[in-house]
């Protein structure tokens, strides 16, 4: 993933057109934050966290408190040490967890953020659910998802299957379910953007990728499962082109509770993430 993607594991925001593909994932990471509202000392917990690179962009720049989940300790190790590296540990915290089954949450958080997360998961509705049982009152669920177009032929849904057999998607929601499954769960839908055109450019720069030599290296020797995520390549750019698929940028609220609710609540943030 590294390889592909450098820190930040996903795409690109171009807004200009002359950025850098670091500088276009940067732009997605602060696009996500601002229609989030993320605030000074909010805490975050980023589901999906990857190598870091969201978690601690928002704990540096954004002085956010940061617990960064992913299913992979190799990931978890090396978001360590880079927060070890630049002095966020105390700001960023990460653990091995699986977003397929989180538990129940107890409102602990400002914002629970998910960027390219939820595609790979089984029960999406029910991730969404225990999501927004995370959240704090006035809180908000920040993501960023792979979508299906909303009314497939044939050949556009084999373009989406081919996509999920490559990129380990159990399946693709569309825009209508992920605001449905938000608005089921209680959120107010704060903003719900398709931004395709913003990020399919992310894919166009992606497939060079494939003729380094390192990459040919490890196409060589690589599993039927490499092969097919590399040919997934192809497929997805086609999907964004046809319309097959969409990327969507969706943020929802918690309501706040009234004034009589909040008697005796302590608003003081906690001082770290975990």
């Amino acid at each position: 993933y590294r390889t592909f993607w450098g820190e930040h594991i996903h795409h690109g925001f171009w807004r200009e057109g002359s950025e850098t593909p670091v500088e276009a994932q940067v732009n997605l990471t602060r696009e996500l934050a601002g229609r989030a509202a993320l605030a000074r000392g909010d805490q975050v917990l980023d589901i999906g966290c990857g190598l870091g690179g969201s978690a601690l962009l928002l704990a540096e720049d954004f002085g956010c408190f940061v617990k960064g989940i992913s299913i992979s300790p190799k990931q978890i190790t090396a978001a360590k040490e880079e927060a070890g590296r630049r002095g966020l540990q105390h700001r960023a915290a990460f653990a091995v967890e699986d977003a397929n089954d989180l538990p129940a949450g107890e409102s602990n958080f400002d914002v629970v953020w998910t960027i390219e997360c939820s595609e790979h998961l089984f029960d999406k509705r029910q991730f969404i659910s225990t999501c927004a049982k995370s959240l704090k009152p006035g809180g908000r669920l920040a993501i960023c998802a792979w979508l299906a177009g909303e009314s497939l032929n044939a050949e556009r849904r084999a373009l989406v299957e081919d996509v999920c057999r490559g990129m380990l998607c159990p399946s693709l929601g569309t825009m209508a379910d992920y605001v449905t499954w938000m608005k089921d769960s209680g959120l107010e839908i704060l903003s719900a953007d398709d931004i395709t055109a913003n990020v399919a450019r992310t894919w166009d720069l992606c497939r060079p990728v494939l003729n380094f030599p390192l990459v040919k290296t490890m196409l060589a020797v690589g599993s039927p499962k490499l092969h097919a995520f590399a040919n997934s390549f192809t497929s997805i750019a086609e999907a964004y082109r046809t319309g097959a698929m969409a990327y969507g940028m969706i943020v929802g609220r918690k309501p706040a509770l009234a004034p009589a609710e909040d008697d005796g609540l302590q608003t003081g943030k906690p001082a770290s993430p975990v």
